[in-house]
């Protein structure tokens, strides 16, 4: 060390010249080793400067320390001089220490951008670290920094391995992924429930490990069931891997929400959230007796879908109660289907019987004439048991025949002392003999919904 060689050389020199026994004060080397003299007595246990700065520690044999902890906390290199404000690689770990030499330990430093943990020993922690506050970070390990921004598919910490791994969480060969906020935070649930975070546009679900969760996911308690949920993509084939949902899906309804168990269709908004009616008990005076519509584009084509409390597209023949209180139907397709249809229509009952149908261009069944034919509830209403038939609609008695085509200006008598059936030139009953027949009520698949 070439420092404390000059320094011993002057001291040397002068102690020559002054011809004393007394040592001279500063630096000198004996027996091959740093020493430091003071009012003529050898520093022990002390620190010292050199003429060229810097501190260097004398031990209690009054020796210059090199490669060397001091007091578990300072640490001297090769020449003896206090490590400051700088990594050293001391038995394979790396430890940082400050500006006035002591070891960084039990707590993160943020070192040229980045930050890094350091142990109650002092040196530099990778993989998993739980800090203070009970929150997991990860620490590269190849250099040590705090993951920040990043996604990781990583084995747990031993801490965390006292929970189940047989569950929703997306694990592939033990590991599961995990995402990192720029803070270095790991995303988890604050209970045992799931949180959710928003990360680069998209939403992804966490449970309180930290562990990323795919396919059906309860966010919340709510009204209907279904709204407390949210469908975290499990493949990549129908959307980016983890994230919520976005748009229509053919899934199965969520096992513990008790809505069935055949696969149904489901939407779902900008947030991933399920689109739904609402309970129907409650909602009496709603326009489809607790559905909601809802425009979409569906395989390229845009139509009208009425959703159900579960959050599934109806279909076939379904009541429902337009907002000026008249109850009619709706016809919804099949299952296949399940949008709005107009015009008419032959459709199959809840009793397998096939009947002819017709909508308004709004969607709703007619009840009245339509090109020449009697409707309720938009039901064809036709003479089944003879030849004719008179039907009262919006307070007007009609007459109709086996097609359901109005008969205007109509006599026929099975005998010459009797008329059966009479109409005027509108087809308004007119006179007659024969008795008014019930209406023709639509056999609806669910009469709510």
């Amino acid at each position: 060390m070439r420092r404390l060689w000059k320094a011993a050389v002057l001291a040397a020199a002068v102690a020559a010249c002054m011809s004393v026994t007394a040592f001279a004060d500063g630096w000198t080397k004996e027996n091959n080793q740093w020493v430091y003299y003071e009012n003529g007595s050898k520093v022990m246990n002390q620190w010292r400067t050199s003429d060229e700065g810097g501190y260097y520690f004398l031990d209690n044999y009054g020796n210059m320390l090199v490669n060397s902890f001091i007091d578990d906390d300072r640490y001297v290199d090769a020449d003896g001089h206090m490590v400051t404000d700088t990594w050293r690689q001391i038995d394979g770990r790396w430890y940082y220490f400050d500006t006035n030499g002591h070891m960084i330990r039990n707590k993160s430093k943020q070192i040229n951008g980045m930050y890094y943990y350091f142990g109650p020993e002092g040196y530099m922690q990778t993989g998993w670290v739980e800090d203070d506050n009970g929150t997991w970070h990860y620490c590269d390990p190849s250099d040590g920094h705090r993951v920040t921004a990043s996604w990781k598919q990583l084995e747990p910490a031993e801490e965390m391995y006292a929970y189940d791994h047989d569950d929703s969480a997306a694990m592939q060969d033990g590991k599961y992924w995990y995402y990192f906020q720029s803070n270095g935070k790991m995303c988890c649930a604050d209970s045992s429930e799931y949180k959710e975070f928003n990360i680069d546009g998209s939403r992804f679900a966490f449970d309180q490990y930290g562990r990323l969760h795919t396919g059906w996911v309860k966010l919340a308690d709510k009204y209907p069931a279904i709204a407390g949920y949210k469908y975290f993509n499990d493949t990549s084939e129908i959307g980016t891997f983890g994230a919520a949902h976005v748009g229509w899906l053919s899934a199965y309804p969520p096992e513990d929400a008790g809505l069935g168990s055949e696969v149904v269709w489901y939407y779902f908004d900008s947030k991933g959230e399920p689109f739904h009616g609402t309970d129907v008990s409650e909602q009496e005076n709603d326009e489809t007796l607790g559905g909601r519509f809802k425009r979409l584009v569906k395989n390229g084509r845009t139509n009208t879908y009425l959703f159900n409390e579960y959050g599934n597209p109806v279909y076939g023949l379904r009541k429902v109660k337009r907002t000026n209180g008249n109850v009619t139907s709706m016809y919804f397709g099949t299952r296949q289907e399940c949008c709005l249809q107009l015009g008419e229509k032959n459709i199959v009952e809840a009793d397998g019987t096939t009947s002819v149908f017709c909508f308004d261009n709004s969607g709703y069944g007619i009840t009245g004439i339509k090109n020449g034919k009697l409707y309720y509830m938009g039901k064809l209403q036709k003479a089944v048991d003879d030849s004719y038939a008179y039907y009262t609609v919006n307070d007007i008695t009609w007459l109709v025949n086996r097609s359901g085509g109005v008969a205007k200006n109509h006599n026929q008598s099975k005998d010459p002392d009797a008329v059966d059936y009479r109409s005027d030139s509108a087809g308004h009953r007119d006179g007659g003999t024969e008795k008014e027949s019930s209406l023709i009520v639509p056999e609806f698949v669910i009469t709510e919904l």
